[in-house]
């Protein structure tokens, strides 16, 4: 259609002042699909082109989508990849550890320093997750988030909680398999056990809801702080005994979660003071 080239040249002239020619490449061949669907279907090709430009959008508009898309990192986001690392460095260093000094028979040894590893980066990346949680409600107080940037958050905790998941699971299954050569028994419920039960059941439903909820960023991100209660209890609730104030912390890091948890369900309009003047 010698027309349509025209037309769409005459376009991409205009279009031109906003968007850069990789990204109007990728428009013109829908632009251009487009037209040529609805000529097909009986409409003059003028009218056909003004339809498609139509449905593609304001060009401003769609210039500040593709910007948003090259939006740098989220700062926390940043922070929990460096955690992780840092996190499965000690951890490592601590399966090492378990392995070189602790008596018993190598298999035990290794079943242990692995199960050590798996479950320390796993409960971690889950606080982390719930931790990202946290920074996108209080964030989210003072101001909105790209369409983009949302669902770029949302993916990276759905990442987090995928590898999350799979360590703690393979963690409590080499747990069993390394009780079963020291007791004589592969699981008995004790606090640590189901703590650690408990964490895989959080994360099974955590991903679930990513998959069921995927449209929605915001809630899957709001729950996530719920994790932190689950691994909190999971983590140091066997533990409370052995510490002085180890109740009360648990107790008010509960609430706080429960806190940011409401928060984050609360339309954001709500949570900004307007400036009427």
């Amino acid at each position: 259609m010698h027309d349509l080239e025209k037309l769409i040249t005459e376009w991409r002239k205009s279009a031109a002042k906003n968007i850069n020619a990789e990204t109007l490449d990728e428009l013109e061949t829908h632009l251009r699909d487009t037209t040529e669907r609805l000529v097909r279907s009986g409409i003059g090709l003028p009218d056909a082109f003004q339809r498609a430009l139509t449905d593609l959008g304001n060009m401003p508009r769609i210039a500040s989508e593709f910007r948003k898309l090259d939006e740098p990192l989220w700062l926390p986001v940043k922070l929990a990849i460096a955690a992780t690392a840092l996190t499965a460095l000690l951890a490592l260093v601590a399966a090492i550890f378990i392995t070189e000094r602790r008596l018993g028979s190598s298999l035990s040894n290794l079943l242990l320093a692995v199960h050590v590893f798996a479950v320390t980066l796993g409960y971690t990346l889950t606080l982390l997750i719930g931790g990202l949680g946290i920074c996108f409600v209080s964030q989210r107080c003072l101001e909105d988030f790209s369409t983009s940037r949302l669902h770029s958050i949302a993916r990276v905790s759905l990442v987090l909680g995928s590898i999350a998941f799979f360590l703690t699971t393979l963690g409590c299954f080499l747990g069993a398999i390394w009780a079963k050569i020291e007791w004589g028994r592969y699981w008995a419920w004790d606090p640590k056990e189901t703590g650690g039960f408990s964490v895989v059941v959080w994360l099974a439903c955590y991903l679930v809801a990513h998959r069921f909820f995927k449209n929605s960023a915001r809630g899957v991100l709001a729950i996530s702080m719920l994790g932190n209660i689950v691994v909190s209890l999971a983590w140091f609730g066997p533990h409370l005994h052995q510490l002085q104030y180890g109740t009360p912390m648990l107790t008010i890091a509960t609430l706080v979660n429960l806190a940011f948890f409401a928060v984050g369900f609360v339309p954001a309009g709500r949570l900004r003071l307007r400036n009427d003047g």
